[in-house]
């Protein structure tokens, strides 16, 4: 079921505002091959707060320099021509069919930890958005390991509760 590993998240004590986290688009089919457009279409409108969601992408590089955007027929807006023949970007994907959609890209590298200054920014910007009442979703490869970071930076817990 897409989104992948979706889980709520929020401040110890409090009911809110809540963030989310979740693995990159068609992840629940496993972690290697080709993802369509229409399931990354499904993976967007099941994204909580759709079509009013900020989604902070944290997809980077494999630690053999892979692209994490090479699944799709788009590419990072981090990424040159060189790395992709396809030029169009997550963002202009996302414009196109969804321009409710709000995307922020922290490219970082699967399986390492986020470096601080980094890891700082990120938590800036889910703060400012949390604090503007924005839905926000944080990704990563597989929804557990780099965003598990931001929300122990961000002292958050996961909310459990249905």
């Amino acid at each position: 079921m897409e989104p992948y590993r979706l889980r709520k998240w929020r401040r110890k004590g409090t009911d809110g505002p809540f963030l989310y986290t979740c693995a990159r688009p068609g992840r629940s089919y496993g972690p290697k091959g080709s993802i369509s457009d229409s399931m990354v279409r499904q993976w967007v409108e099941h994204l909580p707060g759709f079509p009013n969601v900020t989604i902070i992408s944290l997809l980077g590089r494999k630690p053999n320099g892979m692209s994490e955007y090479d699944f799709y027929s788009f590419c990072g807006e981090w990424e040159n021509a060189i790395d992709k023949s396809n030029a169009f970007t997550f963002r202009k994907w996302l414009e196109e069919r969804y321009p409710l959609v709000e995307l922020i890209e922290h490219p970082t590298e699967d399986f390492k930890r986020i470096p601080k200054h980094l890891l700082q920014s990120i938590s800036a910007d889910v703060k400012k958005l949390l604090e503007l009442g924005k839905t926000v979703v944080l990704v990563d490869s597989g929804g557990e390991t780099r965003t598990r970071q931001v929300c122990n930076d961000l002292g958050l817990v996961e909310d459990t509760r249905k």
